[in-house]
């Protein structure tokens, strides 16, 4: 089974973009018709795209070949979540917006912590306490976590 999920792997890193001289056009497009043209479409797009600007970041390739085998797809996506957060890095400079009671909210990453309101603070979620007055994830209360941003009622 190792060696089909690897092969069923390499099959699909090729569909899309990268047609065989020989077959032309229309055989890479049969590879994706049981797909749904918006799947099609995406993976099309995927691939001219990581023709011209280079395919996944080796770690990242590494990671996923790593585990396609041994993992169930709920662990898989909680591991890419996990690896996705790990890789934000907010540099100094960097403006954080928000929206809280109808007052655009801003902070400014600096090198030693972040700026809100002319006063530096060690982190996001003491901003978001001085701002609301109740316990918030200083990441989740800016965007940079979750899809719970426009949620107002409560952290």
């Amino acid at each position: 089974m190792a060696k089909a999920s690897q092969g069923e792997l390499a099959r699909r890193r090729d569909l899309g973009g990268r047609r065989p001289q020989s077959r032309g056009r229309r055989s890479s497009w049969s590879t994706l018709a049981h797909l749904p043209k918006h799947l099609q479409t995406a993976i099309i797009s995927y691939r001219r795209q990581a023709d011209q600007s280079g395919d996944l970041d080796p770690a990242i390739r590494q990671f996923l070949d790593r585990i396609v085998e041994k993992e169930t797809p709920e662990s898989v996506m909680a591991k890419l979540v996990a690896f996705d957060r790990g890789q934000v890095e907010l540099k100094a400079g960097t403006i954080l917006s928000r929206e809280w009671n109808g007052i655009t909210q801003r902070a400014i990453i600096v090198d030693d912590g972040f700026l809100w309101d002319g006063t530096r603070y060690d982190s996001l979620s003491a901003i978001a306490f001085a701002i609301t007055g109740t316990r918030w994830n200083g990441p989740r209360f800016f965007g940079l976590r979750d899809n719970t941003v426009g949620r107002e009622d409560g952290p």
